[in-house]
């Protein structure tokens, strides 16, 4: 599917460095032999074969790839490594592996944030039920060796399928940040969404926003009655749609005594789809008629999406809007084939979580929230805009009379709290970084501040 189709930036968004920890790729200089072994949680990627080692450079060029370090051929049963970059400037490790006379060629996508053991705190694999939804879910609850009662963090992962880490682009964020948390004297439990892993349950997109919160009750009363969670001060930390269930649980539970929203939202979720639609199709370089032509479809189509349950009705106006709304031109600009799209590229649109989304506003939740509030959003998050949704988080908590609110933009951080150059979904993959160390410390110090320890 091409660029310009609305589905393609559609199917892109997902919702969904430059520089390297100090020494994180020593020892993978051009010639050196990593006896064919990889660093402790990286991730070997294959990427190609060739014959000879000046075949590479061909191959870089065809990705769109740079060479940092001339890479070496090594003998047959050996390995070389060599660093690599993406034209914005992130950079990686190669190793090219001589099997026979044959060179494999992989990218080795270090993950240096992944705790090692020994762990200095405990990890317990734990069941707790939501007897509304008559479901279990399983996680993991991880909490210092000594002292407790504890301070306690729920963590809610974004939308989409995730496990209790929160995997994106081969960066496990939630494993991440648990460690963080854990290390400075929290206890902190994330668990498999419902219909993921080892949860039951129907997964997303058959389930919805309103049904995630209900998971999140479930998972506060799991730790409310833990003899080594201090029930007074649990709170919630959540990532991107996290951000939205984080108020919506508080909204409703007084007991909770913070949350934290990040790349949380302030505004309705049709406003939140537009902007990302656009500024993704831009950032990609899509023609700047083709943005226009598909914003005005967007805005024709999506309040009917809401409004029309049924989905063999839903489609019929879709299809009639696409006629009414769009030009001949603006069509074919966009790439529609003359025989029309088949039922099945519009299933992603009408899916239970995704009407209910595009319907949710989250300002009436936020303005009852009492509880004090810590939001992070990047400057550089392509996905939530920082300014137009923190301008809306802080009206609707002020709103409330909220006194204990921070609303902070961090600008060099991506959707997924990374240091990025540019922000956009592409780059997740190769930034060595899972999480930027700075936004975990202003994180944990805040809760910290808050909870007394």
């Amino acid at each position: 599917m091409k660029k310009n189709h609305p589905l393609a930036v559609f199917l892109a968004l997902g919702f969904v460095l430059a520089a390297f920890p100090e020494g994180a790729l020593a020892g993978i200089a051009a010639g050196q032999n990593p006896a064919l072994g990889f660093e402790v949680h990286s991730i070997k990627r294959f990427m190609f074969d060739c014959a000879v080692v000046a075949d590479i450079r061909a191959q870089f060029d065809k990705r769109g790839l740079l060479l940092v370090t001339e890479p070496v051929a090594p003998k047959s049963g050996q390995a070389a490594g060599f660093i690599g970059s993406t034209r914005n400037g992130i950079q990686n490790s190669y190793v090219i592996e001589n099997t026979a006379g044959k060179l494999h060629v992989y990218i080795e996508l270090r993950r240096p944030q992944y705790p090692v053991p020994p762990l200095t705190y405990i990890e317990q694999e734990v069941v707790f039920d939501n007897p509304q939804a008559g479901l279990s879910l399983v996680g993991t609850l991880s909490y210092p060796k000594t002292g407790g009662p504890f301070p306690a963090i729920v963590l809610i992962a974004g939308s989409g399928a995730h496990t209790r880490d929160e995997v994106v682009s081969l960066h496990k964020i939630f494993l991440v940040l648990a460690d963080h948390l854990t290390r400075r004297g929290l206890a902190v439990l994330r668990y498999d969404k419902r219909g993921v892993g080892l949860s039951g349950g129907q997964a997303d997109p058959d389930s919805t926003t309103d049904d995630y919160a209900s998971d999140v009750h479930a998972a506060v009363r799991f730790l409310a009655i833990q003899p080594n969670v201090d029930p007074r001060r649990i709170g919630l930390v959540g990532h991107s749609e996290g951000g939205i269930i984080a108020p919506m649980v508080a909204a409703d539970t007084p007991e909770i005594a913070f949350i934290v929203m990040l790349a949380g939202t302030g505004l309705p979720g049709l406003e939140i789809r537009m902007h990302q639609e656009n500024v993704l199709g831009r950032a990609s370089g899509r023609d700047e008629k083709a943005v226009l032509a598909n914003d005005r479809l967007n805005r024709s189509i999506y309040p009917m999406i809401i409004a029309t349950k049924d989905n063999a009705t839903a489609i019929r106006k879709i299809r009639l809007a696409e006629k009414e709304v769009l030009t001949a031109e603006e069509r074919k600009l966009l790439e529609y084939p003359d025989q029309g799209l088949p039922d099945e590229a519009y299933r992603g649109l009408l899916t239970p979580w995704f009407r209910r989304f595009l319907e949710l506003d989250p300002r009436p939740y936020l303005a009852r929230v009492k509880c004090p509030v810590l939001a992070l959003n990047g400057g550089k998050d392509v996905q939530v805009l920082a300014d137009e949704n923190q301008d809306e988080i802080k009206k609707a908590l002020a709103g409330g009379g909220n006194p204990g609110t921070v609303v902070k933009k961090l600008p060099e951080i991506n959707h997924m709290f990374q240091t990025a150059p540019t922000g956009m979904p592409d780059e997740y993959r190769n930034i060595v970084e899972t999480f930027a160390p700075s936004a975990l410390e202003i994180i944990s110090r805040w809760i910290l501040g808050v909870v007394g320890q």
